[in-house]
């Protein structure tokens, strides 16, 4: 439910509205009603497409440009490629 979402995220309601209402125009999350309420749950196939579509074609076909760093560092491969990019 959204005001799950918003205590867990702690952003306010209308920031959090804005964002669901772009991810389900995306086809990326559908709502369900329920009642007064929206029940909200990922479109994972449409996720994965996605990520599938930026792997091929933003991050060239390398999938380590693309991953997720932890919170903090930068992995290796990331770091090689931004010196690279700095390169050129």
């Amino acid at each position: 439910m959204v005001g799950e979402i918003a205590e867990a995220l702690d952003l306010p309601g209308a920031t959090l509205s804005f964002h669901l209402k772009e991810l389900t125009a995306a086809a990326l999350i559908e709502g369900e009603q329920r009642g007064r309420f929206i029940c909200y749950r990922a479109n994972f196939n449409a996720m994965n497409d996605l990520i599938e579509f930026l792997t091929r074609n933003c991050c060239g076909g390398d999938a380590s440009r693309c991953a997720p760093a932890v919170k903090g560092s930068v992995t290796k491969a990331r770091k090689a490629s931004v010196k690279k990019e700095a390169r050129l």
